[in-house]
């Protein structure tokens, strides 16, 4: 399962939105604190790897090479949990975003 491509896009959008809110910010947004985007930058590159290597060792004990079945177990538990983190966090943003589109101007 290869998730780059919906990663890359969602990756694009975050950046734009963190480029809206970094020019609200202005000035204060000097210091060097990550940005939510590049926190979730990071987190989808975390979750991509973990399916990746997941992959890899369901793949190397499919074809009989020496891998423990519990590494692949908890190599796929992990990668099972932080793509449901992700898709939470995902669905949490998409909810505020829309709280925040039906505010009165």
């Amino acid at each position: 399962m290869d998730l780059a491509k919906p990663a890359q896009s969602l990756i694009g959008s975050i950046g734009s939105i963190g480029g809206v809110a970094s020019n609200v910010s202005g000035a204060a947004a000097s210091n060097p604190v990550s940005s939510f985007g590049d926190v979730l930058k990071n987190t989808i590159s975390q979750t991509v790897d973990a399916q990746k290597h997941a992959e890899q060792l369901t793949m190397a004990a499919a074809q009989g090479q020496p891998v423990a079945l519990q590494d692949v177990v908890q190599a796929v538990s992990q990668a099972e949990l932080t793509l449901q983190t992700l898709v939470t966090v995902r669905d949490r943003a998409v909810e505020a975003y829309q709280q925040i589109m039906q505010m009165p101007v």
